[in-house]
């Protein structure tokens, strides 16, 4: 699948990190042979393409010397996992969602009801939405309606990428309480 140059040494992964920050492209070669492959695992658990899920560990390596300077990072294992998960999901949530040509449609009276429900569950959310604090309901429109990232999020309010991400956190938990809420009043 992946070249692994079968590189041994007994650095730890952490050592490898401390090395790559500094500029040493023969750790990131062996954090490769370390990982590369369980990376593969993890995008194509949520890509479900091989092709697609190449290109995302490729993707995350390259910019993982970026990432490694800004982020501190205590155990690497784990903190790639993350990374590659976000950038699985991040691929997912740019996907077009349209229906490929030849796919069965479900009968007409199916999709209008199916709408009609739909749009009620999205007016609920909608409510919702209007319904939390500033911070949160600005940072969930941007992110989720209108798709742009944390970073983007970040520019456009003046909140650094981390209260963005506590803002969307607490958001979305907000959100579940509202709607489930909602639902228990509505029975």
């Amino acid at each position: 699948m992946f070249l692994r140059h079968g590189r041994t040494t007994e650095q730890s992964d952490e050592d490898l990190v401390r090395s790559a920050r500094k500029g040493h492209q023969a750790s990131l070669g062996v954090l490769w042979d370390r990982y590369a492959h369980l990376l593969f695992g993890v995008a194509m658990k949520y890509l479900k393409e091989v092709e697609a899920a190449k290109d995302a560990v490729l993707e995350v390596f390259t910019e993982l010397p970026v990432k490694l300077t800004a982020h501190e990072v205590e155990c690497f294992r784990p903190w790639v996992h993350v990374v590659m998960r976000n950038h699985c999901l991040g691929i997912l949530r740019r996907k077009d969602p349209t229906v490929p040509i030849g796919q069965d449609l479900p009968p007409a009276e199916d999709v209008k009801g199916e709408a009609a429900l739909r749009e009620a569950d999205l007016e609920r959310l909608e409510a919702a939405i209007e319904r939390l604090n500033g911070n949160q309901r600005i940072c969930i429109r941007l992110f989720h309606i209108e798709r742009l990232s944390y970073r983007e999020v970040a520019d456009r309010t003046g909140l650094t990428v981390e209260q963005v991400r506590s803002h969307l956190q607490n958001g979305r938990r907000n959100l579940r309480c509202m709607l489930l809420s909602d639902a228990d009043q509505d029975q």
